[in-house]
């Protein structure tokens, strides 16, 4: 279920529409200025509650604001954020991650050092997707009003496709995310009446053979 107008459409702002960059591909170079464990969380914060302080992520993350403020740095220097002129007052700087996104680019991922770098980047990201996920299985749902947790959808297909059948199937999912994405973007960072956060996952991958280990 969607809100607006019941037909599954993003709601109609006109106007609001964000008018984000292209997506940005990440290659060897770039992912190893990512590749810390620290940055990977203060880019996953910034990407997942909007703009924010180097005092403020460092008060999150338990470290001192000389630390975050050098990785923040590191994290512009590489692309991957920007500085959120709109918002910062004085000396106090608010980042915001890179408005277009990335994308990592398989050809470019070949060689050790590379593998080690998305392995630990990637395993950085998907444990703080799933410990927000079990959150809210066991915790966050009951935080909220029943209409919330009535919204949501947590949901897993088996279909058997060829490759160009599941690179459409992807490109149909993620064309509604953006679109939704496009419309209520700048909502973040923002304290919007009756509204939440909402982290949406989206995967398609092909699974183990039976008896894989």
């Amino acid at each position: 279920m969607t809100p607006g107008d019941g037909s599954g459409s993003p709601p109609d702002e006109p106007g609001l529409q964000s008018r984000r960059p292209p997506r940005r591909q990440i290659d060897a170079t770039t992912l190893r200025g990512l590749a810390h464990p620290l940055r990977v969380r203060l880019m996953d914060a910034l990407v997942t509650y909007g703009p924010a302080t180097a005092t403020m992520l460092a008060a999150r993350f338990g470290e001192s604001t000389a630390s975050t403020s050098y990785h923040l740095r590191q994290l512009a220097r590489h692309g991957f954020i920007e500085e959120d002129l709109d918002r910062g007052v004085g000396r106090e700087r608010y980042w915001r991650a890179y408005p277009g996104g990335a994308q990592l680019d398989s050809a470019e991922m070949s060689g050790t050092t590379s593998d080690e770098a998305a392995r630990l980047v990637v395993g950085e990201f998907q444990r703080a997707q799933a410990s927000r996920l079990d959150h809210w299985l066991t915790v966050g749902h009951r935080e909220v009003p029943r209409e919330w947790g009535a919204a949501t959808v947590n949901s897993t297909a088996h279909l058997r496709l060829r490759p160009d059948e599941l690179a459409e199937l992807s490109e149909q999912l993620t064309a509604v995310v953006e679109a939704w994405k496009d419309q209520v973007d700048h909502r973040m960072g923002e304290q919007t009446p009756n509204t939440e956060i909402i982290e949406v996952q989206v995967r398609t991958f092909p699974v183990p053979a039976l008896g894989t280990p």
